[in-house]
């Protein structure tokens, strides 16, 4: 079926010349105007000795959004965002704004606890908040360095870190200061609006959200079913496709690989009958942590072993879309455990590079490897994007996408400085950023008459973009 989809999405794409190996006349055109931008910035990072390929994000973004090169891809249509992870796509400066409208919002201010950690925000609904807690209004309202001490509370910046810290736990610590919040229905629903809205305006139609279901609560219910969720965010799609009619939604249920083999078992089996209810919106299963410190892809075999059987059992199949090669070093074998024959595309993919039988096997699988520049930089996987592995991966015919990971933990939001990180670290051109997004919409979880609306749409767009780019 996937091969089937796949041959009759490649022919649509060569009638609409996405593939053609000639730029046209326009588009040759704006191949030069962007090299002609990436070659200013080189100039001017030199003269204000700015590195571009190893400075932290938050010491890069100015330089970045002041660029020319920035603005021009903005404006250019990204196809589908396919990584990325729920409380982590909106910008942190707007959860803040938005927290502090609800009364009932508080801060954890306190010594970290297991149960709470400095810098925390909750809701309550009932009673009085806990010791240590303050009103989120009130903190604010202290003096005018509130708001910043608390965004940097609720982002990752690497220049921050001493060597002595780990980096995935100070990350991970991120997450949980807005989880509570981000369960809160009413901000629930404002969070993911605002969310697709940043998306929508940074020129992304298809969003595939690798979801961790959490516990939403109320005044009026303190454990919506997990079909709340979806029928939230199937109204907030809807509204928005009321004037963006081809912007769309998946998500990947996702477990954890904390877990045992029972609990993630149980966890696929709760994912097969969320996906029976609403196959339009869930389209597969994933597991995520730090490789480096939890359970290996192939520790769940017995797990994966199991899904021939679910499928059979609930009329629907189950695709992987699994996490693997997050790390820098060859004795993580995460990729080499994979099932390519259940899986369809890789999160991170980073040490696939030391794996040369490995690379052959995601090729001949058609896997597309998810990329994420600025994450992968920032939790310290990559110290020069120069030598980025997806170089090597593009080099040797690989199937790679543009992601954003968590942008909300990293400071921004959308997918243009990702684009921008790669353009300019990477030696791309006009063709090959064409090809990345095209490859975005063609290996999403869509399905194929989807694929066909989404692919035409974007043709349209991007033939729109050069025009306009070239005024």
């Amino acid at each position: 079926m996937f091969k089937s989809t796949i041959t009759t999405l490649v022919g649509f794409i060569f009638s609409c010349s996405l593939y053609a190996q000639e730029l046209t006349p326009k588009e040759t055109q704006l191949d030069k105007r962007l090299s002609a931008l990436r070659n200013e910035l080189l100039v001017k990072a030199d003269q204000i000795k700015l590195s571009i390929y190893n400075s932290t994000f938050t010491q890069l973004k100015p330089f970045i959004e002041s660029s020319a090169l920035y603005k021009l891809l903005q404006s250019m249509p990204k196809g589908g965002l396919l990584h990325c992870h729920n409380g982590a796509i909106a910008n942190p400066s707007w959860v803040i704004s938005a927290a502090a409208s609800y009364k009932n919002c508080y801060l954890y201010t306190g010594n970290d606890e297991k149960e709470f950690i400095y810098g925390q925000l909750a809701v309550f609904t009932k009673g009085h908040a806990p010791t240590g807690f303050v009103p989120l209004q009130q903190y604010l309202q202290h003096d005018k360095k509130s708001a910043d001490s608390l965004l940097k509370l609720l982002t990752l910046n690497r220049h921050d870190l001493s060597d002595y810290m780990d980096t995935w736990v100070e990350f991970e610590k991120r997450f949980k200061r807005i989880g509570n919040l981000a369960n809160y229905r009413p901000f629930f629903k404002e969070y993911y609006q605002e969310a697709f809205n940043e998306l929508l305006k940074d020129n992304v139609q298809h969003v595939e959200i690798r979801y961790g279901f959490g516990q939403l609560f109320d005044e009026n219910n303190d454990n919506y079913p997990a079909d709340t969720a979806i029928s939230d965010l199937k109204a907030i799609v809807a509204g928005i496709q009321r004037t963006h009619p081809d912007f769309t939604l998946k998500l990947i249920y996702s477990s954890f690989k904390f877990l045992d083999t029972t609990a993630v078992a149980k966890a696929l089996s709760e994912a097969f009958q969320l996906k029976q209810k609403y196959p339009e919106l869930i389209t597969g299963f994933d597991l995520v942590a730090d490789e480096a410190t939890n359970h290996t892809v192939g520790y769940y075999t017995p797990v994966w072993n199991s899904i021939h059987t679910q499928e059979k059992r609930y009329g629907i199949a189950m695709p992987l879309y699994l996490h693997a090669g997050e790390s820098s070093t060859i004795a993580n074998t995460n990729l080499q455990e994979v099932p390519f024959q259940l899986n369809k595309r890789i999160g991170h993919g980073l040490n696939l590079v030391y794996f040369p039988e490995t690379m052959q096997q995601v090729k001949t699988a058609h896997n597309l490897v998810e990329v994420s520049p600025i994450s992968n930089q920032e939790l310290g996987y990559v110290s020069d994007l120069r030598n980025h592995p997806a170089r090597v991966l593009l080099a040797n015919g690989v199937l790679i996408s543009i992601n954003s990971d968590d942008p909300g933990v990293y400071g921004y939001n959308g997918l243009s400085y990702d684009f921008w990180i790669a353009f300019m670290a990477w030696d791309l051109d006009l063709r090959t950023l064409k090809k990345l997004i095209t490859n975005s919409l063609l290996y999403a979880s869509l399905t194929e008459e989807e694929k066909k609306r989404a692919l035409l749409h974007f043709y349209n767009e991007w033939n729109r973009f050069v025009e306009a780019a070239n005024r």
